[in-house]
């Protein structure tokens, strides 16, 4: 009884904040997928067991981070605290906290600052990604700001220009095991800056610089961090979105060791219609110039919206060479959906076959997810 007493109290309590100036709670299903079945054939083998659980076999998005996200957040003229945690079994602890943060907007519509910890999926102002419902694709994540530490963020309000600054921390213990803090010159090497400007109905263009910590898929990660990124956005056709994102790294580096990344994103709608695709070309030097490793990716999908449900086709190529390696490996997906629109609940049949570095045979994985994204 008196469990059910302190429920009600909270569910008392959340109705009453859901209606509070300025104040906002939230749940959602976020990555939540449970894979019915799926079998992984290995090359020249024969298939293992038909397995079902949270663990995709093909190890793809939303690849075992199933979660259910709850958010509080409230807002003033002046200032702003969120609080996003996730509750899920891949989770350190049962609720982790990744975005705890306060917004000080000390000229209103016009420049504030966020302090605290950035993580559940970053600062986007310049991040770009493509319009892919579930498997979408960003350029390794260049723009994205995210971590501990201060951004400090100018955006006149109706002038099209965003200009914000990291200053980050927490990355110290990383550089020396057990610190809390580095000297200020090796401190500067996490920050990140970035801005963009918005001709309305037109283009937006942007860059920046950032110190990475994603890797360059399909590429092992070298030893350049530090990038610089452009990108421009057109804006001027109704109904299409259409972008393209650049970066490099290496100019930091006293050798030459390089790699950059280009992604050109586009989607078009015509009525119930709407067709995506994105096109990612890489090249890292950093095994040296006689061992240039270049990678081709394409995901292209097409979904058809019928009212209470929607039909789709995702698919997917990836090609990775080195320099004198003939086949480097390539890996192609095909998946046909369908989703309910008004549940948010999509069940897919996914199929992959990835070729091996030097060899002939391929690994074939199938899997038959079921994934739900609705929330309130």
């Amino acid at each position: 009884m008196k469990k059910l007493l302190v429920v009600l109290l909270a569910l008392t309590c959340l109705s009453a904040l859901s209606f509070a100036d300025g104040v906002t709670v939230g749940m959602d299903f976020a990555r939540s997928q449970f894979s019915v079945a799926g079998q992984v054939t290995p090359a020249g083998g024969t298939a293992g067991d038909i397995v079902q659980g949270a663990l995709d076999p093909t190890a793809d998005f939303p690849s075992n981070q199933q979660r259910i996200d709850v958010q509080l957040a409230w807002s003033s003229d002046h200032a702003a605290i969120n609080l996003t945690g996730y509750i899920g079994h891949t989770n350190a602890q049962p609720l982790e906290f990744v975005n705890a943060y306060g917004t000080l907007k000390l000229v209103p519509d016009m420049f504030k600052l966020i302090i605290g910890r950035v993580a559940g999926d970053g600062f986007d102002a310049f991040r770009w990604d493509s319009a892919h419902p579930i498997h979408d694709v960003d350029n390794s994540s260049v723009g994205r700001f995210a971590g501990w530490g201060i951004i400090a963020d100018l955006a006149p309000k109706d002038s099209g220009l965003e200009v914000a600054l990291f200053a980050k921390d927490g990355d110290a213990a990383a550089v020396v095991p057990n610190a809390v803090s580095l000297p200020i010159m090796q401190s500067l090497d996490n920050y990140g800056i970035g801005a963009s400007y918005t001709l309305p109905n037109l283009v937006t263009i942007q860059a920046g610089s950032q110190a990475m910590g994603t890797v360059v898929a399909p590429f092992v990660d070298g030893a350049a961090k530090r990038n610089i990124f452009a990108g421009v956005k057109l804006l001027a056709v109704p109904n299409l979105s259409l972008f393209d994102s650049f970066f490099y790294r290496g100019f930091d580096l006293p050798t030459a060791l390089t790699i950059y990344s280009d992604e050109l994103a586009a989607s078009y709608t015509m009525g119930p219609l709407t067709a995506i695709i994105a096109v990612l070309y890489s090249s890292d030097n950093t095994l040296g110039t006689s061992s240039v490793a270049t990678g081709l990716q394409i995901f292209p999908e097409v979904y058809y919206n019928l009212g209470a449900i929607t039909v789709g086709l995702y698919a997917g190529y990836q090609m990775a060479s080195i320099q004198g390696i003939s086949n480097n490996g390539s890996t192609i997906d095909v998946e046909p959906y369908v989703k309910l629109n008004d549940f948010g609940l999509r069940i897919s049949f996914h199929y992959q076959s990835t070729t091996l570095v030097g060899a002939t045979n391929a690994t074939s994985t199938w899997e038959i997810p079921i994934l739900i994204d609705w929330g309130f």
